[in-house]
């Protein structure tokens, strides 16, 4: 396929990019705006990438690409994204392909670790009074009342 915009590819970082090469992009009919317009012209974009051949990705991206997109990823291995919200076939490309580089950068950024805290001095006395109000009221319960009758 020949780029859209004569780049190398899809764009995803600055000075990142997913060769056009391995970007499977088809037009179809679908429903959407335009009336019957839309039922006769392939504005519908289906864009199909599979993410464990691309050569975009050192082996540590494509381990942790894999694993934070599982949920996207079909029976043949490939990301299908499908835009038909605009009544240009040009706009939903841009749209699909738009959509496949947020997926991607959003995988691949990094997360924050946890931070471990402590719990406040307010808290720690909080948490001792109300155990020992609980503690009280349980002895209170076994009180002996055999002496007042």
């Amino acid at each position: 396929m020949e780029a859209p915009d004569q780049t190398r590819g899809l764009n995803w970082r600055i000075g990142r990019w997913i060769p056009w090469t391995e970007i499977e992009i088809s037009q179809q009919t679908r429903g959407g705006p335009g009336g019957q317009h839309a039922n006769r012209s392939a504005t519908a974009i289906d864009l199909r990438w599979t993410p464990s051949a691309s050569h975009a990705f050192s082996p540590d991206e494509q381990e942790q690409l894999a694993a934070r997109i599982a949920k996207r990823i079909d029976g043949h291995g490939k990301i299908r994204i499908v835009a038909s919200e605009e009544r240009s076939a040009s706009r939903n490309r841009t749209i699909a392909l738009q959509r496949l580089a947020d997926l991607i950068r959003e995988a691949l950024k990094p997360r924050r670790s946890r931070r471990a805290t402590q719990p406040t001095r307010g808290s720690q006395e909080k948490r001792l009074v109300d155990k020992k109000n609980r503690s009280r009221r349980k002895q209170e319960r076994n009180r002996d009342f055999s002496d007042e009758l």
